[in-house]
């Protein structure tokens, strides 16, 4: 097929890709006299129709590449196909693409249904890179640690990857950077905590530590965060409510004075690490102020319901908003 699509958060194996199919195409190494950049967010489609139909020059494939194409016609939710102008003829363009030519569009995350994302599906192989779930991290993680002669614990493998969020790029470097720290030193999660920095990229855990370890600024730039994701308040919501619940459940543990083991058990947590982090969050707790917590969060979801029934209440951003404020401020003066 002339024509791919590759797109995903996971710039890192985006890229990779990208870097893979050229080589697959430069056999003759004609392609640094054969290639052709495009900025999407200013090229027309007759620039685009002129590069991909020129002949190759002393080489058999031309490679044009287009960058965030896509992503210039994403904003608003209606009338769409109506604001592609000229570009609702790319269809036709793809189509005719010679064998000659190799055209790859890359993109960052895409919506599901991008209008332009909708033509070029069916003339061109489209490949998504989303971010490894943890297993499949480890999975990779362990091919790399390998590969590079690293001794790491599992604790320390498990934390390397919450803390890079399933980027195989932030996970590239960390292992590099653990290699050259470490070399024949065991790199347990002391270590990983000390020398990689957590991603920049938030996810909804990033939120719920911050505000259970009432550190207010890193949970405000996380909710900042998710919320530009994607992520509804709602499951933010949700997901508070499911840490001070646990927060309630390891506080009678702490009491009794129960063991991780017995935290494990009771929160329902596969890893010890896990427990020690409830343990810790926990700590900042009395049992008092744990149920208090998770009352406020019952109290925001009741205003926001009172808030669309026109009846009092708060909208569901400002009352999220408010919340985090209050439950990772709790104690500030």
């Amino acid at each position: 097929m002339a024509a791919y699509l590759f797109h995903g958060e996971d710039r890192f194996a985006r890229l990779e890709a990208v870097a893979a199919l050229r080589r697959e195409h430069d056999a003759d190494g004609a392609l640094a006299n054969n290639s052709t950049g495009f900025d999407g967010a200013r090229v027309s489609l007759g620039e685009l129709g002129a590069a991909t139909s020129a002949a190759p020059f002393l080489g058999g494939v031309r490679w044009v590449r287009v960058d965030g194409l896509c992503a210039r016609f994403e904003g608003g939710q209606t009338g769409r196909r109506r604001q592609l102008g000229e570009w609702e003829d790319l269809p036709d363009l793809l189509e005719q693409i010679p064998d000659s030519t190799v055209l790859v569009f890359v993109e960052d995350e895409l919506r599901r249904n991008s209008p332009l994302l909708e033509l070029i599906r069916p003339h061109a192989d489209v490949r998504e890179f989303g971010r490894l779930k943890q297993d499949e991290a480890l999975a990779w993680l362990r091919g790399e640690v390998r590969r590079r002669d690293l001794h790491m614990t599992r604790n320390a493998a498990l934390a390397l990857v919450e803390r890079a969020g399933g980027d195989r790029g932030v996970l590239t470097q960390a292992v590099d950077k653990l290699s050259l720290y470490a070399g024949a030193t065991n790199v347990d999660e002391t270590i990983v905590e000390a020398m990689v920095p957590a991603s920049r990229s938030f996810t909804i855990f990033n939120l719920v530590d911050a505000v259970a370890e009432r550190r207010l600024a890193d949970a405000m730039q996380a909710l900042d965060g998710v919320r530009a994701d994607g992520t509804e308040d709602q499951q933010i919501l949700r997901m508070l409510a499911r840490t001070y619940r646990q927060v309630i459940v390891v506080r009678e543990v702490i009491d009794r004075g129960g063991s991780d083991a017995d935290i494990q058990s009771a929160a329902g947590v596969r890893f010890d690490w896990l427990a020690r982090r409830l343990r810790r969050q926990a700590q900042r707790y009395t049992q008092q102020t744990a149920d208090a917590a998770l009352a406020r969060i019952l109290e925001a979801e009741v205003s926001i319901i009172e808030y669309r029934r026109d009846d009092g209440g708060l909208p569901e951003e400002t009352a999220v908003e408010l919340l985090v404020a209050e439950l990772a401020g709790a104690g500030r003066r």
